[in-house]
């Protein structure tokens, strides 16, 4: 028999593969109540290989499916990832544009009570050796820049004008050695000269030892040379020291522009007064205190007195001619 069922199982299983699910499917068309006992036994047996079959292939359509969506997700991602960077990049964008507005909102407003020809100009390079603090602005000679003329920023003074190209121009700013500007204590109105040191402080010199300067007081432009109009800031103090012996003292002084974060600058060239056209007001601005005190002590030295007032002298006038006499008459009888 085992022999037999050997010999034939191919046929014997194509046969129960045909013919079980033809009694299931007929089966199936029937009450439960109806079922004859080789309907059940076909039930029986073909339950679990339906419900086998049914999960694999439903296991199988979920994993493709799955597959597939992941697939889809996967370029979904890519695509945001992609969109949100390019977003992120506009959004940066637009709010360094906003920031630079509003820095160039406040330089405009800053600018506004300066006399003279303004140039808005971008820093765009900066000197690394420590003893050449210069910087290079995006604006030149086609633009109206000049050498000599002043570079301040919101926060004070940065430095003058070295070097003008066609669409560039190299600034000394305060910092460098060789910089200097006349400059006055705000709160007492002592006079000196700032002078750069090469590094990020300044120092205020020729200030005598008796002058009365503090930390924390603030130091502005004169005006003196006409070159930064007077009252910009400069810095302020943050050291004061005094030797026990010589005339002088020695002021260190904070600049008040940040030149690690200069961005915009406002390059200036303020208006001068033709000698010709200069009054003592405009002098006494210039030069204030000095030709006041001048006429003082003239004053105090040569009083006026009564009486030393001089006629106005006029001019002579030509006399008249002499008349022409006529010659003596000869005595008669004379040869």
């Amino acid at each position: 028999m085992w022999n037999i069922i050997k010999e034939y199982r191919h046929y014997l299983a194509t046969l129960v593969l045909v013919v079980v699910p033809v009694i299931a499917l007929n089966a199936g068309g029937k009450s439960p109540a109806d079922f004859h006992w080789f309907d059940r036994a076909a039930v029986s047996v073909s339950a679990p290989v339906q419900s086998a079959i049914r999960w694999s292939i439903e296991t199988s359509w979920d994993a493709l499916q799955s597959y597939v969506m992941l697939l889809s997700t996967q370029s979904n991602n890519r695509s945001l990832a992609l969109e949100n960077r390019r977003l992120l990049n506009e959004i940066a964008a637009f709010q360094e544009v906003a920031r630079e507005n509003d820095r160039l909102r406040h330089l405009v407003d800053f600018n506004a009570p300066l006399e003279g020809r303004k140039i808005v100009a971008q820093v765009i390079a900066q000197d690394v050796n420590p003893q050449f603090r210069m910087i290079r602005l995006n604006k030149g000679t086609k633009q109206g820049v000049e050498v000599g003329m002043a570079v301040i920023a919101l926060e004070g003074v940065v430095g003058r004008v070295i070097r003008a190209g066609n669409d560039f121009s190299d600034v000394l700013s305060l910092l460098d050695s060789s910089s200097a500007i006349d400059a006055l204590v705000q709160r007492n109105r002592f006079r000196g000269v700032v002078e750069g040191q090469g590094g990020s402080t300044l120092s205020m010199k020729y200030l005598r030892r008796t002058d009365d300067v503090q930390e924390g007081d603030l130091i502005i432009a004169s005006g003196i040379g006409g070159l930064f109009p007077k009252g910009l800031t400069i810095g302020k103090v943050t050291s004061v020291k005094k030797k026990n012996f010589g005339i002088s003292q020695t002021v260190e002084v904070a600049p008040a522009a940040d030149f690690n974060r200069l961005e915009e600058v406002t390059v200036i060239d303020p208006p001068k007064v033709p000698l010709e056209d200069a009054t003592l007001e405009d002098v006494q601005d210039r030069f204030p205190g000095k030709h006041t005190k001048k006429e003082e002590r003239h004053g105090e030295k040569h009083p006026a007195k009564p009486g030393d007032e001089k006629a106005p002298k006029t001019p002579p006038t030509p006399s008249a001619p002499a008349a022409a006499t006529p010659p003596a008459a000869h005595p008669p009888g004379a040869q």
